[in-house]
């Protein structure tokens, strides 16, 4: 592995969550299209998170809880008076 290889892999998670620049973008999506080995590390973990994210983060709060919230963000907004 390259010391390009281990750059990218290094700013791979924070690629993934969109969280580079635009210039660190610009270099991992340009290191990515031109290594298959690291598009295939990114193409695995990219999937993973996103398995996570549907099977995992799919929670929805309590029907009574989404109704006081909302009753709550009805009482702030009256005009004290």
């Amino acid at each position: 592995m390259g010391d390009h290889c281990e750059q990218t892999m290094r700013r791979l998670n924070t690629y993934i969550d969109r969280e580079l620049s635009e210039t660190e973008v610009r270099k991992v999506k340009a290191h990515l299209d031109d290594c298959p080995p690291c598009e295939q590390v990114f193409d695995f973990q990219a999937e993973m998170k996103r398995l996570v994210r549907k099977e995992c983060c799919t929670d929805d709060a309590p029907a009574r809880l989404r109704d006081w919230v909302r009753q709550l963000g009805t009482e702030k907004s009256k005009p004290a008076g």
